[in-house]
């Protein structure tokens, strides 16, 4: 009899560590997104400094920046459209690796090793209209370029056996395409200065 009631204990005790693991484990990638934030914000930077050296300020960046429309934004537009397809999104999308070492579009043949496994955060960047407005005679003279930076994973996972990955959220045979309530986000404002 004591061992039954030892081992009913152990059983509950074992059930408890599912939930505890799983919550470490969304604030390891919820750390690793801070993380991939601050890398961001140096790669935003860098490639700033080559603008201004071609000549060029925030040319780069504002390319890049998602930003509202007549009656809605472009990041809402992107999100809610069924046909939207990351893969093809090449200008305003870049991807990180988990530990944030590989950054970059999707396409970028000699960022990614693994190709789509490696691409772990999916990074859009909206231009902060307020501080930033999205005017391109503005932006040759202004001393900085506002944003925020919408950080969402996992965008892809590696399938069993390494043979490639799958996007989470896409069922294209849903009436819904893509469903981005199975993704974690960070929002992180920014800066790119001349």
């Amino acid at each position: 009899m004591a061992v039954g009631i030892f081992a009913i204990g152990i059983v509950g005790v074992i059930a408890l560590y599912a939930p505890v693991a799983k919550s470490v484990g969304d604030v390891a990638d919820a750390e690793a997104a801070a993380h991939v934030a601050e890398l961001l914000s140096v790669k935003l930077q860098t490639q700033e400094a080559a603008d201004v050296a071609a000549g060029a300020p925030f040319q780069s960046l504002a390319a890049r920046l998602l930003v509202s429309t007549a009656k809605s934004h472009q990041l809402t537009l992107d999100d809610a459209s069924p046909t939207y397809d990351v893969a093809t999104d090449t200008t305003h999308l870049l991807f990180a690796s988990h530990d944030g070492t590989r950054m970059g579009a999707f396409n970028e043949a000699n960022t990614w090793i693994n190709g789509s496994a490696d691409k772990f955060f999916e990074i859009a960047l909206i231009r902060n209209e307020t501080l930033s407005p999205n005017n391109p005679a503005s932006d040759a003279v202004a001393p900085m370029i506002a944003y925020t930076a919408r950080i969402r994973w996992p965008a892809f996972v590696p399938l069993a056996g390494g043979t490639g990955a799958v996007e989470i959220g896409s069922n294209p045979s849903a009436t819904v395409k893509f469903d981005y309530s199975q993704k974690r986000v960070l929002f992180v404002t920014g800066a790119v200065t001349r």
